[in-house]
């Protein structure tokens, strides 16, 4: 995006300061130009300007003490609590839905509709699977993103929407709606596919992928360009990672029904990876009061 949404005009004697610490802190997209001998406080996002008004107005009038930079970044880094959901809506769709691929797993009727989300069609003999060239052929190019909305138990579904929940909002934040969008359909794809060469069977699903692409974006990114709003504690990065590597010994499918879907993690981890070297060659050398990402 690169249309600006004016928030407010304020003198030039105004001191902003405070509070362009405060929103460099909590990762909000603005910035503060001066136009017509004034400054002018710009957001891109539509439903900022709102929210952002207001804390404006009660920061000056004093009704408001904005949190110190430790206390900042100490609940930034734990979990984002203080964004309110509507301020992340991709993220809590997305939940929404894989809630809805757990549903259809679970019940006769919806069993016939989860069909539809695997990643290959049935063949016309009823018996088998198309394969994936003609499967995408036939136009069904959503089957290779739709995989990442089934699951298959409570604790899956649970599990995947718990870390998207911490992790995908802060990626939706940071990196814009549009951008969060296409990161996730690049990496839903990259880990369904991973898993289903892997495998050579499309009996899998899941949003894991996607979250290991989080955690693998976060990773890179947060060491190439740091950024409070991607300050991830590295023992949540390290638990993760040896989850990975714990259920590739197959230890944890004893536990339940089924397997875990590792190349779809390894893929989405890689994927992550990369996307989040090339935010950070991006994001290097940005100005401070733009942090367009």
């Amino acid at each position: 995006m690169s249309n600006w949404i004016a928030v407010k005009h304020l003198p030039l004697d105004q001191d902003l300061s405070e509070l362009t610490r405060f929103l460099q802190r909590r990762g909000l997209n603005f910035r503060v130009s001066e136009e017509s001998g004034r400054q002018v406080i710009a957001v891109q996002d539509p439903q900022l300007v709102e929210p952002l008004d207001q804390l404006i107005d009660d920061f000056l009038r004093g009704d408001v003490q904005l949190p110190t930079e430790d206390s900042a970044a100490e609940t930034i880094e734990t979990q984002p609590r203080d964004i309110p959901f509507w301020m992340t809506p991709i993220t809590l769709v997305l939940i929404i839905f894989s809630g809805i691929g757990a549903l259809l797993t679970h019940t006769e009727t919806g069993q016939v509709w989860a069909m539809w989300f695997l990643l290959l069609d049935v063949a016309p003999d009823l018996r088998s699977f198309m394969s994936l060239d003609d499967t995408l052929a036939s136009g069904q190019l959503w089957r290779l993103i739709t995989p990442a909305f089934l699951h298959f138990g409570l604790f899956h579904v649970l599990f995947n929407s718990l870390w998207m929940w911490d992790l995908g909002r802060r990626l939706e934040l940071g990196l814009g709606k549009g951008r969060y969008v296409l990161f996730f359909v690049i990496t839903a794809i990259v880990a369904n596919l991973t898993q289903y060469f892997w495998e050579s069977s499309p009996w899998f699903g899941g949003m894991s992928g996607v979250v290991y692409a989080l955690v693998g974006f976060l990773w890179i990114r947060q060491r190439l360009a740091p950024h409070p709003l991607f300050a991830v504690p590295a023992s949540i990065i390290g638990f993760m990672l040896f989850w990975l590597v714990l259920c590739m010994t197959g230890i944890v499918d004893q536990f339940i029904d089924g397997s875990v879907a590792n190349a779809a993690h390894l893929g989405g981890l890689v994927a992550g990876m990369l996307l989040g070297v090339v935010s950070g060659m991006l994001a290097r050398g940005k100005p401070t009061d733009s942090i367009t990402l």
